[in-house]
């Protein structure tokens, strides 16, 4: 991954989006979406923007279910992230805290390079949270969802920002920003076991919502997702912008996950997701800036 290309990138999402504090909340209107604009890396040069951060409380959401080092693609890279990070500490950043519920034990993560953010940068913080004390109720007006438990750091947190992976996933296709919010709830199990799991994705994506969407395409797993092993497409492209399924719906039409070429509206999930007006699923709308 350039480092030049991904910084324009981030840069011009950051810009696009005018992101304010406090965008991204647990509930209020779902129509205030923004226009469905997905940035994608091209080659421009780096221009700075500041969004303000120096008392904010940002979350940084990426995949790290896995202890897999970046090579396997079932993960965010950590260079992403670590580029994203250096962008807001450049911007004034002072709190950033990078967290995920992971499917594996913490102590089984102590060689992968995500223990050595906070060494490397003060201003970071790793939250591997896999304690339930790390997590408290949330009412959802769900079709099957109801209630569940989230992440407390996001009730607090001015500045959510999603860093999934782009990957297949048997279960649902695939799994991209939408499905990484996954990771911010405590017990996933009854999505699988005692719901419609395409619903349950789309019912928590109408409560959780980051103000920005950051689909790491930096090597794309096609299939054995979403733990491979598999085909794995090097790709160093990443897709961004405030429309959390107008991201996902670019992504999913770009790649044959498990074999196949699927319009967004053929995932269950992101079709589920658009019934709730959670985004934009049609292509034709969506506007591909690539920069």
């Amino acid at each position: 991954m350039d480092r030049r290309r991904f910084l324009a990138l981030s840069s011009a999402a950051f810009l696009a989006g005018h992101l304010p504090l406090r965008t991204f909340g647990l509930a209020g209107s779902l129509r205030e979406t923004a226009d469905p604009i997905v940035f994608e890396t091209g080659s421009v040069s780096y221009e700075s923007v500041s969004v303000e951060p120096a008392n904010a409380t940002i979350v940084l959401k990426p995949n790290i279910c896995l202890p897999d080092g970046p090579a396997k693609a079932t993960t965010t890279s950590p260079i992403v992230v670590e580029l994203i990070c250096r962008k807001l500490i450049a911007d004034g950043a002072k709190k950033i805290v990078i967290a995920d519920h992971t499917l594996h034990r913490t102590s089984e993560f102590e060689r992968t390079p995500w223990l050595d953010f906070p060494r490397k940068y003060p201003e970071v913080r790793l939250l591997l949270a896999n304690e339930e004390r790390f997590y408290q109720p949330l009412t959802i007006d769900g079709r099957v969802l109801k209630t569940t438990d989230v992440l407390r750091l996001l009730v607090r947190a001015d500045l959510f920002v999603n860093i999934p992976t782009a990957k297949h996933h048997t279960a649902t296709y695939v799994s991209l920003g939408l499905k990484n919010l996954m990771g911010t709830i405590w017990d996933r199990s009854g999505f699988h076991s005692s719901m419609d799991l395409d619903k349950a994705v789309a019912d928590l994506a109408t409560a959780v919502r980051p103000a920005l969407t950051i689909v790491d395409a930096s090597r794309v797993l096609l299939k054995g997702g979403p733990t491979g092993p598999g085909p794995i497409l090097t790709e160093n492209r990443l897709f961004a912008g405030r429309d959390i399924l107008a991201v996902d719906s670019v992504v999913s039409s770009r790649y044959a996950f498990g074999g196949m070429s699927l319009a967004p509206a053929m995932v269950p999930h992101l079709a589920a997701a658009f019934e709730l007006g959670v985004g934009e699923l049609d292509l034709d709308k969506i506007r591909i800036h690539k920069v």
